[in-house]
């Protein structure tokens, strides 16, 4: 658990990050998503894009554990916080280690670099498609800034359906 400093110079403990409302509800649908067999062993990611309000009573004012260079700018996004899927990891493992399998970055003031606040305790990194979903958070934000959530799967049936299904939005999300 983090130890904030107050301004008065009180110490104040933090609540478990384990226990935060956007954690939990994030494990428990990744461990649905791969009960339901709805995304192949590691075949899948989320990324959700984290209030202040959320994150300020489990994070305070930590610092930085280590810094992760991004593979594109994207000031659009500075200052931004993320709770993200780890590469290489399994959705069903979520819910019983998430510091290993879960990562909460900050977007670096230059646009260029993740600030590791929270998580992949064993040196994880976040998903290799995170910037793909940081370009999706970009342009989502444009849109309709309430939907802070991407997410990637392949779900078995899913991948059929596309090869059999007519593939107008309408007609496809009518079959689903």
């Amino acid at each position: 658990m983090f130890v904030n400093e107050w301004k008065n110079g009180a110490e104040s403990a933090l609540k478990a990050i384990e226990n935060a409302p956007f954690m939990t509800e994030l494990c428990d649908c990744a461990e649905n998503m791969y009960r339901l067999g709805w995304n192949e062993r590691n075949g899948g990611n989320i990324s959700v894009l984290l209030r202040t309000d959320e994150i300020s009573d489990f994070l305070g004012d930590v610092q930085p554990n280590r810094k992760i260079p991004l593979s594109f700018h994207c000031s659009e996004l500075a200052g931004c916080v993320f709770l993200v899927t780890g590469t290489g990891q399994y959705f069903k493992n979520m819910l019983k280690n998430p510091e290993k399998t879960l990562g909460i970055v900050r977007i670096a003031p230059d646009g260029k670099t993740l600030e590791l606040l929270w998580g992949f305790s064993e040196g994880g990194m976040p998903t290799s498609e995170f910037p793909t979903h940081l370009m999706n958070h970009i342009a989502r934000r444009k849109e309709d800034p309430r939907q802070r959530v991407v997410m990637h799967c392949h779900p078995t049936n899913l991948v059929a359906m596309t090869c059999v299904h007519e593939l107008s939005d309408r007609s496809f999300t009518e079959s689903l």
